[in-house]
């Protein structure tokens, strides 16, 4: 009998938004299950038994179904931000995907506080790159320059300050930006502190970064997988035009397919011989799931990666150093 997965995988780029959509028929459940990524998070798991009907039709129709309602949702969505215009004020100087995309997040969570006046981004020359206010609100702009000028001399990371009933807040972004909110009321410190924190580790902020990569490694051995970690953080500062969003652990081949199930990877660098099987299976897996996924042999042996390297896209010989693994990653993505 033939065990192949029925499978169909579509991206979709809405805005700055990336939606991978992956829909499968497990045989051995007799399921259909679509699984949305958001950024490489799952952010929606639909599970269906087809009656009376073709796997691969099964298939095809939930795939376009989900599509279908994700572009609905989203347009419900905009015709919401449109509604919200009406009674807030925004305002925009051209500035970066990722930045907009932390600014949305963070004003989703506080905008409808009662007590919210207003929030901004202000650049590291002081200038006002994005912001969004209550204009039924009267603000005291010149106590809020004088927040952020005193911000920006500063060399924290968090900054407030109160006067007459008006509480302002600041956090510093990692590329030296700085996030101004405004309120009417006080003890929001701690609160706004995990939204901001949330925010900005969803989005990567590096002025010089074209893309953002999230990474897999598999490794059974605990020292070589922090080495691996390691390096990706001493080459990340150096990197041109990329950066890691994210860095997962899998330590082995049932880890790996895990996560594989529940999160899409840009990269995956796997060791040939693993605890409880092979590095090749995580890269078989990946291919007849057509993950978009690029996938990395990692050995000491190189003669192990020439025996299968059809199915992986990179060899990285062990020990491994920062030189070789920025070349790499360079050399893989450079046409991305």
């Amino acid at each position: 009998m033939d065990n192949t997965t029925l499978s169909k995988n579509d991206n979709i780029k809405i805005g700055n938004a990336v939606f991978h959509i992956q829909t499968e028929f497990y045989k051995t459940s007799g399921e259909v299950v679509t699984l949305i990524f958001r950024n490489g998070e799952v952010v929606k798991r639909i599970e269906n038994v087809p009656e009376n009907e073709n796997p691969s039709e099964a298939v095809e129709k939930q795939h376009l179904m989900v599509i279908n309602k994700l572009l609905s949702s989203i347009k419900k969505e905009s015709s919401n931000a449109e509604n919200l215009k009406k009674e807030l004020l925004l305002v925009e100087e051209p500035v970066s995907g990722n930045t907009v995309d932390f600014f949305k997040v963070l004003v989703s969570q506080i905008v409808k506080r009662e007590d919210f006046l207003f929030a901004k981004i202000v650049d590291v020359n002081g200038k006002v790159v994005l912001e969004i206010k209550n204009k039924h609100e009267e603000i005291q702009e010149e106590m809020v320059e004088t927040f952020i000028d005193g911000f920006l001399a500063e060399e924290r990371n968090f900054y407030h300050m109160e006067d007459e009933g008006l509480f302002l807040y600041g956090f510093k972004l990692s590329d030296g930006s700085i996030v101004v909110i405004g309120f009417r009321k006080r003890k929001v410190k701690s609160e706004l502190y995990e939204i901001v924190k949330r925010a900005s580790d969803s989005y990567c902020l590096k002025p010089s970064c074209k893309r953002c990569i999230s990474i897999l490694i598999v490794e059974d051995v605990l020292f070589t997988r922090l080495v691996m970690r390691e390096t990706f953080k001493l080459i990340s500062k150096n990197l041109d035009g990329l950066c890691f969003k994210e860095i997962d652990e899998a330590e082995s081949l049932g880890d790996a397919l895990e996560f594989l199930k529940k999160k899409h990877y840009d990269i995956v660098i796997t060791d040939i011989n693993l605890g409880d099987g092979l590095g090749i299976d995580v890269a078989r897996y990946i291919k007849e799931h057509n993950l978009n996924t690029k996938v990395v042999a990692l050995t000491m042996y190189p003669k192990e990666y020439e025996k299968y390297k059809d199915l992986f896209d990179e060899f990285l010989a062990k020990p491994i150093t920062p030189d070789e693994l920025k070349n790499k990653l360079l050399y893989m993505f450079r046409s991305a």
